[in-house]
């Protein structure tokens, strides 16, 4: 048990450095072009997500939240994931392969809070800690990409 709420901690931890490494990426890209900016805002979208989500899930493991306000925080956020997902990718953008990355990545936040919630559903806690896993793993994909694409061009 000890062994499990230190690697919560940890993660918990380095989940916050990514984040933190994300608003700074977020805040260094100001004065794009409007299609810029729908991209920015739905990637800013998509990384809150993926921290409520985290944060809902350390909760629900933790006891502290009921199962079935975390279930419908996790359908709510799936909804947000795929709307920003598909307003990335209908911006119009000079950069089509950093886009096509950004997209995936928003994918991948989907695919994952999706095993969540149905792995939640199921009581099935190994799902859901994988699972979890995988959204901040796609997080860190979602940096990765939103550096490339705000990243001065020659």
């Amino acid at each position: 048990m000890a062994y499990q709420t230190a690697a919560l901690i940890f993660s918990g931890r380095h989940f916050r450095l990514v984040c933190s490494c994300l608003v700074l990426f977020l805040g260094v890209s100001a004065g794009c072009s409007s299609s810029s900016d729908q991209i920015e805002q739905q990637s800013r979208t998509a990384a809150s997500s993926a921290q409520t989500v985290s944060m809902a899930l350390d909760a629900w493991m933790a006891g502290a939240a009921p199962s079935a306000y975390t279930a419908s925080t996790l359908q709510s956020v799936g909804k947000t994931l795929a709307d920003a997902e598909a307003q990335i990718r209908s911006a119009a953008t000079a950069a089509p392969a950093e886009q096509a990355d950004l997209t995936a990545a928003v994918n991948d936040l989907s695919v994952a809070v999706a095993r969540a919630e149905t792995g939640l559903r199921a009581g099935d806690r190994p799902e859901v800690q994988s699972a979890q896993q995988n959204v901040r793993m796609a997080l860190r994909s979602l940096v990765v990409a939103y550096a490339k694409y705000f990243a001065p061009k020659p």
